[in-house]
């Protein structure tokens, strides 16, 4: 029972750790899918950081900080 004053408390509230987890399986996801499919219509050339996170919805600085080169990305794909 709760009162007029207390908040009601969440079931099962995630932990932030669990959230940013999911966030980051998707982003990768996304990325590997919009690499995969810019390799194979523009060739490994048309890889670059800024096509790949504009085709994946996601900010070029995430993309830069976690996958430094282009190298990196394209093997990130492969694996």
């Amino acid at each position: 029972m709760t009162y007029w004053r207390q908040k009601a408390r969440r079931k099962n509230p995630k932990m932030v750790a669990e959230i940013l987890r999911e966030r980051d399986e998707r982003r990768t996801a996304a990325l590997i899918a919009c690499i995969t499919e810019v390799s194979s219509s523009e060739g490994t050339d048309g890889v670059t950081h800024s096509v790949v996170a504009e085709r994946a919805g996601i900010p070029v600085q995430y993309v830069e900080w976690k996958y430094p080169s282009r190298e990196h990305l394209i093997a990130m794909a492969n694996a």
